[in-house]
């Protein structure tokens, strides 16, 4: 599939983040969602600018989330893809994996931890937009009583 932009080596835009392909060999392999930057190539995480230190196996499973973004993945998918096909889903693994993920990305931005949802008995999803908006409602918004 070709990006909207024309070429197939450009980067995706998809509005709040821009996934950049493999086949961009030897380029800089970058995913970025928000303030969160997964560099491929280097297996770097940096959040707002920020290198921050992540094991190999909790990177694998933030990268198959974020090139997901907004896309909600199976417990399956994210077991045969990060561990091995058929990886037995009735340990606490991925649980355990996704909370250290969800930990380094609240150590750096507690805001963060919103975006690595969980969706109750399917699996989970790294929101592209975060779920909450933390902005105060305009002053001239009615109450719940209808009155301002």
């Amino acid at each position: 599939m070709t990006p909207p932009n024309g070429t197939p080596d450009a980067p995706a835009d998809r509005g709040d983040y821009v996934v950049v392909p493999p086949s961009t060999q030897g380029r800089l392999r970058l995913l970025a969602v928000g303030p969160v930057e997964l560099d491929l190539d280097g297996k770097q995480l940096r959040i707002a600018g920020q290198v921050t230190h992540i094991p190999l196996k909790e990177f694998q499973l933030l990268a198959m989330l974020m090139d997901n973004a907004g896309r909600v993945l199976t417990r399956r998918q994210l077991l045969d893809e990060c561990w091995e096909p058929g990886h037995p889903d009735r340990t606490k693994t991925l649980d355990v994996h996704i909370k250290r993920v969800r930990e380094h990305l609240a150590a750096a931005d507690p805001a963060l931890r919103t975006r690595l949802r969980t969706v109750r008995g399917y699996g989970y999803v790294f929101d592209a937009n975060p779920p909450y908006s933390s902005a105060p409602a305009p002053a001239n918004t009615p109450g719940p009583d209808g009155r301002n």
